[in-house]
């Protein structure tokens, strides 16, 4: 978001694992949420993860774990768990967590409520209020370039006919494009090996810090130009 002076960069990947009726997705890596118009404030988050239930029967999707949000600059931090649906009763998609600062015993702010619904929040000595309405938010539609427009190597040109075959239901279509496009990626791979060739990528970069990336064309970089 330029025009708010807010930057989003993050490195994730995941692991899948089967949990009976269930399929697990660990979200690894971290995001980190840049404030330009505050001093540059950066918030380092983690993820939750993701799991698809009754994959049998009437799949639906929730979030479970804990995540942490956290600004050495400042001080503050937050500690939220996304709670699963308990197995016998209980409601999907609920979320509870504490803000607090260094320094501090006690949390400042205490969050619990529905993620993708109404949140409430309470600080120590006060009224609990309406923290954030989800649903009352406008939708905000992502923008990308027209698939064709894209270059090859971009996600959606790059899988478009698995996600063509997935939407149409043909699972061993989608399942043989998928394989295709993994298979050359590995020979490519191997003839760079054996060229002494490194692969260096368009648009992410290294930094510092072990196993992250950053996106080369930073906000706070474009906005000074």
């Amino acid at each position: 978001m330029p025009s708010e002076g807010i930057s989003f960069n993050a490195h994730i990947y995941t692991k899948s694992s089967f949990l009976g009726l269930s399929i697990g997705v660990a979200s690894i890596g971290e995001g980190v949420l840049t404030l330009h118009n505050y001093g540059d404030e950066q918030y380092t988050i983690t993820f939750p993860s993701g799991y698809g239930r009754s994959i049998m029967s009437t799949p639906w999707f929730e979030f479970g774990g804990k995540v942490k949000v956290e600004c050495e600059k400042t001080g503050y931090y937050a500690d939220i768990e996304f709670l699963t649906k308990p197995f016998f009763g209980g409601k999907p998609h609920r979320i509870q967590g504490t803000i607090c600062r260094e320094g501090v015993k006690k949390p400042i702010l205490t969050v619990r409520g529905e993620w993708n619904g109404t949140m409430y929040a309470k600080p120590p000595n006060g009224e609990e209020y309406v923290f954030v309405d989800v649903k009352s938010k406008p939708e905000v539609k992502k923008e990308c370039v027209p698939v064709m427009q894209q270059g090859k190597r971009e996600s959606r040109r790059l899988w478009r006919h698995v996600t063509a075959a997935l939407l149409r239901n043909r699972i061993q279509t989608a399942t043989t494009s998928k394989r295709f496009i993994e298979q050359r990626q590995r020979q490519e791979a191997k003839e760079r090996l054996e060229n002494g060739e490194k692969w260096t990528p368009l648009l992410f970069e290294t930094t510092d810090k072990e196993g992250e990336w950053m996106y080369k064309q930073k906000l706070g970089v474009r906005n000074t130009l």
